[in-house]
């Protein structure tokens, strides 16, 4: 049975996270099993605003297996093609969900650094950063409510209460009530000066 609260995330992440809107392509790209139900639907989602879906998955202990070996040129050819990807793409959202929040750790930090600057500054950083509408989130899964000191189901909870929030709602109360105080602050500034 698919959970209800995936659909409102995703309706989040699409509708006010990216503004996603018809006949624009947007990236999905997971890291880590647990994601996938969400990655889903929000592939579901996107086709129903009329906008092209695309998705990448990637195994943190795959990864992994690739950096701690690699060579620039390697990493130069790896970035060359999901760059061009990226370059076509006007959203991306990114979904965590990593059993193993540490797995990338213990690779030298020559060869962190080849991955960086070949892949994750020209990729992430040039492309995705400044020139996509772009969201990045963990999913709830054992590792993170690990982490959070807390057992799965009661961190699903809280997770979920907080990112269905009605955002766009709570985004214009925020507006109203910027425009309210800078009102006020012009009404107390007027008094000041008689």
């Amino acid at each position: 049975m698919k959970d209800s609260r995936i659909t409102k995330l995703a309706n989040n992440l699409l509708n006010y996270s990216v503004k996603l809107q018809k006949n624009e392509k947007i990236l999905i790209e997971i890291i880590g099993k647990d994601a996938i139900p969400l990655g889903k639907e929000l592939i579901k989602q996107a086709e129903n605003i009329g906008a092209y879906p695309f998705f990448n998955i990637i195994d943190s202990e795959i990864m992994r297996e690739m950096i701690i070996n690699c060579k620039e040129e390697q990493m130069q050819i790896y970035a060359k093609h999901d760059l061009q990807r990226m370059k076509d793409m006007d959203a991306y959202i990114g979904i965590r969900a990593t059993e193993n929040t540490a797995e990338l750790n213990g690779i030298s930090k020559e060869k962190m650094e080849i991955y960086n600057k070949y892949y994750t500054l020209q990729v992430h950083f040039e492309e995705r950063v400044k020139n996509t509408k772009w969201c990045i989130l963990r999913y709830p899964n054992a590792s993170m409510a690990q982490m959070s000191n807390m057992n799965t189901e009661e961190f699903e909870d809280f997770y979920f209460n907080v990112c269905t929030l009605d955002y766009n709602k709570m985004s214009k109360a925020m507006d109203n009530l910027v425009d309210l105080m800078n009102r006020t602050k012009k009404v107390h500034i007027i008094r000041r000066r008689n």
